[in-house]
């Protein structure tokens, strides 16, 4: 789903589950998200009034701002997916398909020695490598050689460090 709809509603908050709820406005009963950090920034209660905006989802609404009565409104980001940027498959690549060869020298100009060969995903390359004498780390780089995720390595994921 490319765009969502921005809604705005105003309703008595019915049930609450941990950063999602329940909202009846307009005699309809809707399910809204304000993630984590935005239920820490906002405390929910059955039976407060709020007043909501936020983007409405086929299954949810992601709430971008709420407030009470009594209370200051609290605007919300929502964190978004860690994808890799550019197409969704290697093959479809006007320069060619994905080569390893591109994973390994953008770990090796940033720094990076790898300690296994590259696994090769659906959208990127996963990568063991270490910097100096510090922790095991697993690198996601696109197909383009762009280092776009860093991660402590599990060791159950990579058999070196098993």
């Amino acid at each position: 789903m490319p765009l969502h709809d921005t809604t705005a509603l105003s309703g008595t908050i019915r049930h609450v589950f941990a950063h999602r709820f329940t909202i009846e406005a307009d005699g309809q009963t809707h399910l809204a998200d304000l993630g984590p950090k935005g239920a820490d920034a906002f405390a929910l209660a059955s039976g407060l009034h709020v007043t909501l905006q936020g983007e409405r989802r086929p299954s949810e609404i992601k709430v971008t701002r709420i407030s009470a009565a009594g209370r200051d409104p609290v605007e919300i980001q929502h964190k978004k997916p860690h994808h890799a940027p550019g197409p969704k498959r290697a093959d479809t690549r006007s320069d060619g398909p994905a080569d390893p060869a591109h994973a390994l020298a953008a770990a090796a100009a940033a720094g990076w020695t790898v300690v296994e060969a590259p696994r090769h995903k659906p959208r990127h390359f996963e990568l063991l490598a270490r910097r100096g004498e510090a922790a095991a780390t697993e690198l996601h780089v696109d197909f383009c050689g762009t280092i776009y995720k860093e991660k402590p390595a599990a060791p159950a994921k990579w058999a070196t460090l098993a």
